[in-house]
């Protein structure tokens, strides 16, 4: 149970998504702090995913509509900070983007289908053998689990903190535009995901 919380958790915590590009931006914005605010979100935003997801763990259908509506109104957020990303041109003053980042990242996160069909349909059924045998293993379960998820993403903030303040102004613009093209990728993905669970396709 615990290799499968640490496989789990850097799987997570590494793969390609809306949050982890966030990551990355929030980190070039605003530094570590802002980035590390956004690798935070999941501690707060997945406390309803995983409480709902025990209950309808193997019951709910992937092509359920409140799913769809999680992923339009997900690509709807994530192209709103594409756009912004997309424009933006120096470094925020310090503090200004800091601010808002721990917020961008719960509606990033919250509203993205991919945390809600892993908890339904892996992480629960995992979280709930666990807990029949041991609530002390469920928990350690869970520690371990978000341990090396929000980890691996603080690690990513730092480098990319770290990184960008060697940039000059033109190499500012072009990376920024760059996770603004990745983030308006990932929009259009959630968008066509939503679309199709609509359509059942």
């Amino acid at each position: 149970m615990t290799l499968q919380a640490v496989l789990l958790g850097l799987g997570a915590g590494l793969a390609p998504g809306p949050l982890l590009a966030l990551v990355m931006t929030e980190s070039l914005r605003g530094g570590a702090s802002a980035g590390i605010r956004v690798a935070l979100a999941p501690l707060l935003t997945d406390t309803p995913i995983v409480a709902l997801s025990w209950g309808l763990a193997g019951s709910l259908d992937p092509q359920s509509p409140w799913l769809a509506v999680l992923s339009l109104t997900g690509a709807l957020v994530v192209a709103h900070l594409a756009r912004a990303q997309w424009r933006a041109v120096l470094p925020e003053p310090a503090g200004t983007a800091v601010n808002g980042a721990l917020g961008r990242g719960m509606a990033v996160n919250l509203l993205s289908p991919y945390p809600w069909l892993f908890w339904i349909t892996l992480g629960g059924p995992l979280l709930a053998a666990a807990a029949d045998r041991s609530p002390r293993l469920a928990l350690w379960f869970l520690l371990t689990f978000y341990t090396l998820l929000v980890g691996t993403k603080v690690v990513l903030a730092l480098l990319t903190a770290h990184w960008g303040r060697g940039l000059t102004d033109g190499g500012y613009r072009l990376v920024c535009r760059a996770l603004g093209i990745v983030l308006a990728l990932f929009a259009v993905q959630l968008g066509w995901d939503g679309v199709a669970r609509l359509m059942g396709l």
